[in-house]
């Protein structure tokens, strides 16, 4: 196999490339994860800790730190379930509704900036390989032994989820 069809090697180049050029941190009063947070929060207004988890794809711990901050800052507001008080309950604040539009706004021409060398339809072409590929390798992972897999299939860890486009 040579490396122009390496799709591995490929995927690993896009993802050093992304790492490389993020959004432009002052056009957003906060780092990507919690922009994803607000997103799905905004989405979802109500929504539990724990589908937030699914959601995101992170660990219980990793995204209580993520809320904290986010309350802390004024961009969500948490509140226990009335039915089941065990249960947090997350909501976008004032702050967070007004700055959700801009945020949006400003991923959106990021994202288009970033994907300018591509028709539409090579975008919807290149999401459905890459949900193809992630599909293909998360069936691969049922193979690996537990104690050396990641995280899908393991206790306190969220399915994976799709991309979006």
């Amino acid at each position: 196999m040579t490396s122009e069809s390496d799709v591995i090697l490929a995927v690993l180049k896009l993802s050093r490339a992304m790492r490389r050029c993020p959004p432009d941190p002052g056009k957003l009063p906060f780092p990507p994860a919690v922009g994803r947070l607000m997103a799905c929060v905004s989405e979802n207004p109500g929504v539990s800790s724990r589908e937030l988890c699914e959601m995101l794809d992170l660990r219980p711990s990793s995204l209580s730190e993520m809320l904290r901050k986010a309350e802390e800052d004024g961009w969500i507001l948490k509140a226990a379930d009335e039915a089941d008080r065990r249960i947090q309950r997350v909501t976008l604040s004032e702050k967070g509704l007004q700055f959700i539009a801009r945020m949006r706004d400003e991923r959106e021409k990021d994202n288009e900036r970033k994907a300018a060398c591509f028709t539409d339809e090579e975008k919807a072409q290149f999401c459905a390989l890459c949900n193809r590929l992630s599909d293909h390798i998360e069936s691969l992972a049922t193979d690996v032994p537990e104690p050396l897999r990641r995280h899908p299939g393991r206790p306190g860890f969220p399915p994976p989820h799709r991309i979006r486009c």
